[in-house]
């Protein structure tokens, strides 16, 4: 068992802070330790104010070695005694050395080992027979269960962080300009990876089944430079979806999803922030992994490539999903319409 308080480390993007929370939620509930959770500032809005999280601390690495130098500095005179290295960053672990934590720890099965990893003092073994059909969220979890010196349990699904006000009224000002009075559905094109990406063409078929069987009222969501790709779905489609890309922060996105009939994504840090709320969900998965990074929530639906199962090692059976050589927009609507008549009838 390790000495807390306890130090997260989390630096890549928003599926893996999201997928973080559960282990973070763990040590919550199981000890009387704070947690703290360093992470890049383009989060730190998620994690503010969230009930599994007491502190946070942000590392921009744009910022370079000063940055890490001056995080270190600050986090020196903390009673911090354990640091728990969830991502396998050389600047985590170096921050978290400098910083002179005295327990510092990871877990091999997470993420590859860097060329830093001799600076850990504890790797903590967390691979066992069920590893090749476990999320990330849960792995992390038995690392937070581990570093305890306790059984992990069961996978423990994270609340959402806390909306104000103005967050939910912003939801409600977009979505009221939107055509129609059929069900609210929320579309993402596009993620970081392009090979993420399902081509747009299907993303137009399925809109024009959307729009023409339910009257949906269609909405992209996404960053700035994904506005011309929701523009050309809108032209590709020939239906009103709205392009809200750019106009939108991470707990912007989190109100549009409460108050959604449906969203439909690729797997991208979208589909984890709407997995936060018990808005219904189809997830596409056509290159990564259903198994390791699946949304958390038992309301989602994952579709996904015969080929991405294959990538590894993985069968139709395995899990829950829906898999075929090729998703097509016919299933994804076969899919949406399972959800969308039942919001119909209400």
């Amino acid at each position: 068992m390790l000495p807390g308080p306890f130090l997260a480390f989390q630096l890549k993007h928003i599926g893996d802070f999201l997928m973080t929370l559960p282990a973070l939620g763990f040590i919550k509930q199981h000890s009387d330790h704070k947690t703290g959770l360093v992470l890049s500032p383009k989060i730190a809005e998620l994690a503010r104010g969230h009930p599994w999280v007491d502190e946070i601390f942000v590392l921009d690495r744009r910022r370079g070695l000063p940055a890490l130098w001056n995080l270190a500095r600050s986090l020196r005179p903390l009673t911090y005694r354990s640091a728990l290295v969830f991502d396998g960053q050389t600047r985590s672990i170096v921050a978290a050395a400098l910083a002179g934590l005295k327990n510092l720890v990871g877990a091999g099965g997470l993420y590859p080992q860097g060329g830093w990893s001799w600076l850990y003092t504890r790797d903590l073994d967390i691979v066992d027979q069920a590893w090749p059909l476990e999320s990330q969220a849960y792995r992390g979890q038995k690392l937070a269960a581990a570093a305890l010196g306790r059984p992990a349990g069961p996978p423990l699904r994270p609340p959402a962080p806390p909306l104000s006000e103005a967050e939910r009224f912003k939801a409600r000002e977009l979505t009221a300009a939107l055509a129609g009075q059929g069900p609210l559905v929320g579309l993402t094109l596009a993620g970081l990876q392009p090979e993420k990406t399902w081509p747009l063409p299907n993303f137009a078929d399925l809109c024009r089944r959307l729009w023409s069987a339910f009257g949906a009222r269609l909405f992209v969501t996404g960053g700035p430079d994904e506005s011309p790709l929701a523009q050309a779905l809108a032209r590709a489609s020939g239906t009103p979806v709205a392009d809200f890309c750019g106009r939108t922060a991470l707990k912007d996105l989190l109100a549009l999803a409460e108050i959604s009939d449906l969203f439909i994504t690729i797997d991208t840090g979208a589909s984890h922030i709407v997995a936060l709320t018990e808005t219904p969900l189809i997830s596409i998965f056509v290159w990564t992994s259903p198994a390791l990074w699946p949304p958390q929530s038992p309301r989602a639906r994952i579709l996904c490539y015969d080929w991405a199962l294959a990538r590894f090692g993985l069968k139709a059976g395995d899990g829950p999903w829906l898999s075929a050589p090729v998703v097509t927009p016919e299933m994804v609507f076969q899919e949406a319409a399972k959800i969308l008549n039942n919001v119909v009838e209400q």
